[in-house]
């Protein structure tokens, strides 16, 4: 088996598929559209690729590390919605019943868990699945990002051309610009007045947002150097941390666990967590 990295940010295809499905409920009203969707994404994913390595990755719950850096990071998700919270323990279960890791670290996001594991891997291709745009800075000649267009039927393959093109700058200087521009997904606040043309034509120039702070000729001078400190912490909320696990991660595929699956298809009522017939 030729070896390949599968890591996938588990919070953006839970979501996908709790918004893409009506909601509906089992029998004891636990709401389980997205864990339907979920699962036969994921199932998807491990029999198209068959990964020799794979990961999920799935966001804890407040506060996190970086909520101690700035409390306002991400308020307007602050917490997952009452129904993905009820879903998620299942869904954990679900992966590693798929004989597959599931990560939920405290204190830390998917992005920061993928990131680690992506950056620490060894001498083979990794894949990461995801509709999230930051782990576009991570893209290298080993680490490509696949995009879901439809469910995970339809992946755009995010290579370093796909990456530059998309932010106008390499993938290291991708956190440079959200520094300079804001994102107001992750209530992030930018320099007014200063859009991603701008920021990207500065960067090339200028390499780094410390190079650029650097330079009081370079850029609006007045408003960069005013907020000099807040643009250095938006880089820093920018960058995904390491994960210091508790101990080193072990993340071969193992073969799935049918009578497990079963039984949680059965104790949920979702038909795909045991995936389709003749699935073992």
């Amino acid at each position: 088996m030729a070896k390949l990295l599968l890591l996938v940010d588990g919070d953006a295809l839970l979501y996908r598929a709790a918004n893409a499905i009506p909601s509906f409920t089992n029998d004891r009203g636990l709401p389980v559209n997205g864990l339907y969707g979920f699962a036969g994404m994921i199932w998807t994913l491990r029999e198209t690729f068959a990964p020799s390595h794979m990961a999920v990755a799935f966001t804890a719950d407040p506060p996190l590390v970086k909520h101690a850096w700035d409390p306002r990071y991400k308020i307007n998700h602050y917490e997952h919605p009452p129904e993905i919270q009820r879903q998620m323990p299942y869904a954990i279960r679900f992966v590693q019943a798929l004989g597959v890791q599931a990560f939920l670290e405290t204190g830390y996001e998917a992005d920061d868990v993928l990131a680690t594991l992506a950056r620490g891997a060894p001498r083979m291709p990794v894949r990461i699945v995801t509709s999230d745009r930051d782990f576009y800075q991570l893209v290298s000649e080993q680490i490509w990002v696949l995009r879901p267009i439809r469910g995970v039927s339809e992946l755009q393959t995010i290579r370093l051309p796909e990456a530059r093109a998309a932010f106008g700058v390499a993938p290291e200087q991708i956190p440079d610009l959200r520094a300079l521009v804001g994102d107001t997904s992750d209530d992030i606040v930018g320099v007014r007045g200063i859009g991603p043309k701008t920021a990207a034509a500065l960067l090339q120039r200028h390499g780094t947002l410390e190079a650029l702070l650097d330079r009081p000729d370079a850029g609006p001078a007045g408003r960069l150097q005013a907020m000099r400190e807040r643009l250095l912490l938006n880089k820093r909320l920018s960058l995904p941390l390491t994960v210091p696990f508790a101990s080193p991660p072990t993340l071969a595929v193992r073969r799935p666990r049918p009578r497990v699956l079963r039984a949680l298809a059965e104790e949920t009522g979702v038909s795909t967590i045991a995936g389709r017939p003749g699935r073992s």
